[in-house]
């Protein structure tokens, strides 16, 4: 193919108030007599007066500055509608080609499926019947086997691997299990770990030691005198303590009707950014001096939001919170927020509150939320009884899909901001990257 070049010619514009100066001193003058007028109610006529001539006077300004940038712009606008003409030229055949290459691309991923099923199939045996279910848990099967750089070899190897992990734990589940087997092994084929396996059943033993008891001191049901009634009930806690307590009820005898449904939902994610109206986010947390140091989670700092309607910024949220634990000094050194900023600040579940009422129902908007500040928020709110189900949008995973075609070379928010040169006065603070993340989701949704 003859190699085709992009020419053109940029003149630099120069945009300069040549009585900036004049305008200056004058306006001052003008405003002058603004300076120690106390307004009273007799005056509200003169207060209606002034608003109206400096409403006036700003818009006759404002009006030239919207003039002078329709001007300026108006080259470059003509410059990249021709260059989106030709960008569709070349997208017309380009799509079809990549409509090509991604199917051709998932015949080779179907065949090499139907291989790894082939092979496993054939190692399977020592599953016996829950072959089929251990296959098909959404914790066996590893995409990357799918990879064209992925050797048979190395995932052969993690198939067997897999399949004798699953053997010898279905087997401890089976010896072990007793009664609740069947209810052991469908929680084992969820994730196929043994772990959440021992933590489900020691869940199931606590409410047993507590119900029995309960059950036994309960009233006999062949009573000939057994008065029933009723209690209307609001059980607050987190999902496993009152999916405990349904249980407790139940096994006790009493009859349980759900009325209504308060536990929180995950969060949809939106795929493309198709809305005028939402939140945007950041957090700020102590960062953590990690497990093997013996460290707890890390706590939110900061909550940062900017409120959007209709393309507009109405609002915004900005708060230090009181994480009850040390900020790691690294982690301090990058946001400015230090222990002794936070002594004096609410808890983390008073600022979570306050979000949640401040968020509404909007989409939540972020940078890396889904792999980062969603887990916090999440966790904050439910120990603050507090539901945030709210859809999400992901700048981050959204422009990873640029990051090839426009040569970027990081996608954080920082970097992002810089490329759309969109300011941050105070970056790693969670009020400047909300507000950055804005203008970033503006200019991705343009591209």
């Amino acid at each position: 193919m003859e190699e085709l070049q992009l020419i053109s010619r940029q003149h630099p514009g120069e945009v300069v108030i040549d009585n900036f100066l004049e305008m200056k001193d004058a306006l001052a003058q003008v405003l002058a007599r603004y300076e120690n007028v106390v307004y009273t109610e007799d005056m509200l006529s003169d207060a209606k007066a002034d608003k109206k001539e400096l409403t006036r006077l700003r818009k006759e300004i404002d009006d030239r500055r919207k003039e002078v940038k329709k001007a300026y712009l108006a080259p470059y606008n003509e410059f990249e509608a021709q260059v989106k003409e030709l960008l569709a030229m070349v997208d017309a055949p380009l799509d079809e080609i990549k409509e090509f290459v991604s199917e051709m691309d998932q015949r080779e991923k179907d065949a090499k499926r139907s291989e790894i099923w082939a092979y496993y199939s054939r190692q399977a045996a020592p599953l016996g019947e829950l072959a089929q279910a251990v296959f098909d848990s959404p914790a066996f099967f590893d995409d990357k086997w799918l990879n064209k750089t992925t050797r048979a070899k190395t995932w052969q190897a993690e198939v067997d691997q897999k399949i004798s992990d699953a053997a010898r734990n279905l087997r401890s589940i089976k010896a072990t299990g007793g009664a609740r087997t069947e209810a052991l092994v469908a929680k084992y084929l969820e994730r196929l770990d043994l772990d959440d396996v021992l933590h489900y059943q020691d869940a199931i033993n606590a409410v047993s030691q507590v119900s029995e008891p309960l059950e036994a001191a309960l009233p006999s049901r062949e009573t000939e005198d057994r008065r029933t009634g009723y209690k209307v009930l609001r059980l607050t806690g987190t999902v496993e303590e009152i999916t405990q307590a349904m249980e407790l009820l139940a096994l006790a005898g009493i009859e349980v009707e759900e009325l209504e449904d308060g536990m929180p939902q995950p969060m949809p994610e939106r795929a493309e950014p198709d809305f005028d109206s939402f939140v945007a986010f950041d957090i700020e947390t102590t960062g953590t001096f990690g497990a093997a140091a013996g460290d707890a989670p890390a706590e939110i700092t900061e909550i940062g939001a900017v409120k959007v309607v209709n393309g507009q910024i109405v609002d915004r949220f900005s708060q230090l919170a009181n994480p009850g634990r040390k900020i790691v000094p690294r982690i301090a050194r990058i946001t400015h927020i230090t222990d002794e900023m936070v002594a004096g600040e609410p808890d983390v579940s008073t600022v979570i509150r306050q979000f949640a009422e401040f968020v509404g129902d909007a989409v939540l908007v972020g940078h890396n939320i889904k792999s980062s500040d969603l887990y916090y928020i999440s966790r904050a709110a439910q120990r603050a009884g507090v539901r945030l189900e709210n859809p999400f949008f992901d700048t981050y995973r959204y422009a990873k899909q640029f990051k090839a075609r426009l040569g970027w070379e990081k996608l954080n928010l920082e970097y992002l901001s810089e490329q759309f040169g969109i300011s941050q006065p105070d970056a790693h603070r969670a009020w400047c990257d909300a507000e950055a993340n804005v203008g970033v989701y503006w200019k991705l949704r343009e591209l």
